[in-house]
């Protein structure tokens, strides 16, 4: 079985009211494809690793969210914050520019904004759907991105409405990899995960030694070592086997030895 290649995509664009959404559709475009969404401020790049490292039997849609990327900016009508007019300009004449940054500048921006989630020699997979060449000052770039996705406001989920929607996920197929440096998923999470654990047969978590938010990115390989098992038991080659219990192929449905609804594993590769 191949992995799928990044190069072999078909550039996507969906209508909606304000423009369109851009995306890239990996592999098998034949089928209903698996659909690749990506953080805040990040876009579709943010998969650039991890996609050759999946099967090429499946179609993989990515795409850029409103306002990220190469997605159309937000429509009018959204709320703004005064600070938003307070936002630092570039002036030559009537014409303005967002500030410019070099391209080894623009990878240590990436870095310091996450929080050095993002290592500055990986920026590289974000920046390309993200930037525009100054005119102003020819070797510089500036963010393309609609600056408003910037300003939003931070919505913390109570503990008992975690522990809720992870009852409404019943027996459906679900996946967790988390970075243990990630601050997503505090332990005050414990509940909706034991939850999951006790409920569904077909929940996994894992969690990689060292692994940042972006671990998709940094640790794209041992992310694959998870993923690809599990898009091999739920959804094998065949249509007609594709089937929530994995009764396909028993040679691609099979789970691996030693496997175990909820399993923790940490590895230090990284």
């Amino acid at each position: 079985m191949g992995k799928l290649s990044l190069t072999d995509y078909e550039a996507v664009k969906i209508p909606v009211p304000w423009g369109y959404i851009s995306g890239r559709w990996y592999g098998n475009r034949k089928e209903r494809p698996i659909l690749g969404i990506h953080g805040w401020l990040d876009n579709l790049g943010s998969f650039d690793r991890l996609i050759p490292l999946l099967p090429d039997y499946i179609g993989v849609l990515c795409i850029d969210l409103p306002g990220h990327g190469r997605s159309s900016h937000l429509q009018s009508g959204m709320n703004y914050k005064k600070q938003l007019l307070n936002v630092e300009r570039q002036r030559l004449g009537n014409y303005s520019e967002p500030p410019s940054y070099t391209l080894p500048q623009l990878g240590k921006v990436m870095a310091q904004g996450s929080f050095n989630s993002v290592s500055p020699d990986l920026a590289k997979h974000l920046l390309h759907r993200q930037l525009t060449k100054s005119q102003l000052y020819p070797e510089r770039f500036y963010f393309s991105r609609d600056i408003r996705v910037k300003y939003y406001h931070y919505m913390d989920i109570d503990d008992g409405l975690g522990a809720e929607m992870a009852r409404q996920i019943h027996k459906k197929p679900y996946l967790i990899i988390k970075g243990s440096l990630s601050p997503y998923l505090p332990a005050r999470n414990n509940e909706a995960i034991s939850i999951l654990a006790k409920d569904n047969p077909h929940f996994e978590f894992y969690e990689v030694e060292g692994g940042t938010h972006h671990l998709h990115l940094h640790a794209a390989e041992e992310c694959a070592t998870y993923i690809v098992p599990f898009i091999q038991h739920h959804r094998p080659p065949a249509l007609n086997s594709w089937t929530i219990t994995g009764n396909g192929d028993n040679n691609i449905g099979k789970k691996p030895k030693g496997f175990l609804a909820w399993t923790k594993k940490k590895r230090s590769k990284l």
